[in-house]
């Protein structure tokens, strides 16, 4: 694979009390990478989680901090092209306590050459993420690093064929929600409906939403929808509601050029006028920045 057609890495998960397991709001997730470049923040929402966006073929030190905590850092290091998502839960442990040994280096390495015969146990390693080992999927802290040889996987003979992954394992995957649509003239939050910063032009990680959408105003075909787009408050405020209705607009497109009659479908801009978030801050200005949907008939 060239350099160009590298994925980006996916670091998302969840930050909880270690004592209670209760999220932790407003933790900060930052990344460095090994040149001392800051690059992606963002803060924990209400439920603890978060999702950060990580460069390809970079070691990273991934900082996580809190207010009353011990702040903990963690050494992500990128070496596989098949690798482009991490998911950890994140325990924190309050000042003043002592938190336990933790394994600071995270590789995110392709394992399928070692284990050819369990693609799902290769996963579920890299999935792996609490701060405490788990022995069922990740190597015991204890164990040393050299191994004595009897240990060791033995080497093919020279005439045997490389057993050959699936083609699966190499495409990026992007985990969507299922669609939960609300009671008529209530609203439905469609926050995986993304756009590029300022412009009215979808993310690739949009689609899946896009399909699961086009999917319900098919199943139900007498359904119509009302699609309102919402900003922040940051920017010229008539631009801001200028670009909210184009982006809604685009999402109606899609669903007219795959079939769905335009007159199910309305759409309004918003703007910054309808808030669900504080402005103050970055990592709430994005739950502001959203698309919603309003089934007026069902």
């Amino acid at each position: 694979m060239s350099p160009s057609t590298l994925q980006a890495v996916t670091f998302e998960g969840s930050v909880v009390d270690a004592s209670n397991r209760k999220p932790l709001s407003g933790a900060l997730i930052s990344a460095t990478n090994q040149a001392g470049v800051k690059g992606s923040s963002q803060r924990t929402g209400a439920d603890g989680s978060f999702k950060i966006t990580l460069g390809p073929r970079q070691s990273y030190v991934v900082t996580i901090s809190a207010d009353g905590y011990h702040p903990l850092n963690e050494q992500l290091t990128y070496t596989s092209i098949y690798v482009n998502k991490l998911t950890k839960v994140i325990r924190l442990y309050r000042t003043g306590t002592q938190p336990p040994v933790q394994e600071k280096n995270v590789t995110l390495a392709d394992t399928r050459q070692t284990m050819p015969s369990s693609t799902t146990q290769s996963t579920d390693i890299l999935a792996s993420g609490t701060n405490t080992a788990n022995a069922a999927t990740v190597p015991a802290a204890a164990a040393p690093v050299a191994t004595a040889p009897p240990a060791r996987p033995t080497p093919p003979p020279a005439s045997s064929p490389r057993v050959t992954p699936p083609k699966t394992l190499d495409a990026k995957v992007v985990y969507t929600p299922p669609l939960v649509v609300a009671p008529v003239g209530k609203t439905t939050q469609l926050r995986a409906i993304q756009f590029v910063q300022s412009k009215a032009e979808l993310l690739p990680d949009a689609q899946p939403a896009l399909d699961q959408l086009l999917t319900f105003m098919q199943a139900n075909a007498t359904a119509e929808i009302e699609l309102a787009g919402h900003t922040d408050n940051q920017g010229d405020f008539d631009e801001n509601l200028k670009l909210s209705k184009q982006r809604v607009d685009v999402v109606k497109e899609f669903l007219v050029k795959n079939g769905i009659a335009a007159n199910r479908i309305s759409t309004r801009g918003y703007g910054p006028t309808r808030p669900i978030a504080s402005n103050n801050h970055e990592f709430s200005r994005q739950q502001n920045r959203r698309v919603e949907m309003i089934v007026v008939k069902q």
